[in-house]
């Protein structure tokens, strides 16, 4: 069960992985922090435990989804000169509201988790997951060039982000 569950909280960051670094230089930041970004908000909601869980169960998908159609807009609004001014890398700033909005996912599906007395070892898993899932999806990046990508980026941000409101 703890498996298939990091499995499935972790498949939306090999999409966001990927989007995000189509034609762009992969580095280690965008999955280090995705992973980092889990791993901390996995601990706080085992700390919370049960008095956020409605709160984050109501929440969880408009927040995650509106970073993502932030991340979209921001992509649409690159210029093709200014992704290749900043060396085509992934910012920082990108990598850790990438890790927020795939990582809630994570941190909502740890709550129940905790409960049922998984410890840290659920939060540890999630964060290995997701950073495994953004290495491949930036792999997976590298053997594709596109014209355009940013384009291409915002739409599968933007798909992602309607997938989090269904």
């Amino acid at each position: 069960m703890l498996i298939v569950t990091a499995v499935t909280v972790s498949v939306d960051s090999f999409a966001a992985g990927f989007s995000l670094s189509l034609n762009k230089k992969n580095n280690a930041t965008l999955p280090v922090a995705v992973a980092l970004v889990t791993l901390i908000l996995c601990i706080l909601t085992s700390l919370l435990g049960t008095l956020l869980k409605n709160y984050l169960d109501e929440k969880v998908n408009i927040f995650g989804a509106a970073i993502l159609v932030f991340l979209a807009v921001f992509n649409l609004l690159k210029t093709d000169d200014e992704q290749i001014g900043t060396l085509n890398q992934v910012t920082l700033a990108e990598s850790l509201a990438m890790g927020i909005a795939v990582g809630t996912d994570a941190a909502v599906a740890n709550l129940s988790l905790a409960m049922e007395g998984f410890g840290l070892i659920a939060p540890l898993l999630f964060a290995v997951m997701h950073y495994a899932a953004v290495y491949l999806g930036q792999k997976l990046s590298d053997k594709i060039t596109l014209q355009h990508t940013n384009v291409i980026s915002a739409i599968v941000l933007i798909l992602l982000a309607v997938i989090k409101f269904v």
